[in-house]
């Protein structure tokens, strides 16, 4: 049981699905932190690798296939979904990369997207009506976000930001439906989610005007 608990705390980065050697992981990590350093465009790990001639491209498309279907295994929404299927699935999903303190999803703004967590912090908040913030939740990997609009026509219920840098999945609510209401356990995973965060929110928010 304790080695589950780990596995779906810490997504495989994606150095572990590629054949090549860790003095190349670390040579391309030093070139992303010396481009950080001098303020110049972030590249990710993969495609300095192929820069450099160490992968190929369809060595790179492989491996960040098979690590995106990991990763959406190990969401709670998706985790009965079989290997073909999560990787038919993650075809519809694509990578996010954020900056700490950043917000990417707004209450009452049309985002019909959702995404899933895998690496890094968010905090869930709304506002009353005096424009206080109301924190809901702290969410961390590998959790989804964004679900509550689903069922709202892709309006967002509460906002959400980014606590520290972060990796997030994003998909568009409309590749997902046939999962959400066609597929039994990820349709009951997906509700129970949905009814967590409502209980959520609703206690916040009596919490809150308690304080008033």
């Amino acid at each position: 049981m304790k080695n589950i608990v780990e596995k779906k705390h810490h997504p495989r980065l994606l150095g572990e699905y590629l054949s090549c050697s860790r003095g190349s992981i670390r040579v391309a990590m030093q070139k992303k932190h010396e481009a950080k350093a001098l303020g110049n465009k972030q590249k990710r790990i993969g495609e300095i690798l192929v820069e450099l001639d160490v992968i190929k491209e369809e060595d790179l498309r492989n491996a960040l296939r098979q690590q995106r279907a990991d990763r959406i295994g190990l969401c709670p929404v998706f985790e009965s979904l079989s290997r073909t299927e999560l990787i038919g699935i993650g075809n519809y999903f694509s990578e996010v990369s954020l900056t700490a303190d950043n917000q990417f999803i707004f209450e009452g703004k049309n985002d019909p997207t959702l995404y899933i967590l895998v690496g890094g912090k968010l905090e869930v908040f709304t506002k009353d009506h005096d424009g206080n913030e109301i924190h809901i939740a702290f969410v961390n990997p590998i959790e989804p976000i964004g679900e509550m609009g689903y069922f709202q026509d892709g309006i967002k219920t509460a906002s959400v930001r980014t606590v520290i840098p972060t990796e997030l999945l994003s998909s568009g609510y409309k590749n997902l439906t046939h999962y959400f209401e066609h597929v039994p356990h990820v349709a009951h995973a997906f509700l129970s989610v949905i009814n967590r965060r409502q209980a959520e929110t609703i206690q916040r928010i009596k919490e809150a005007e308690n304080q008033h």
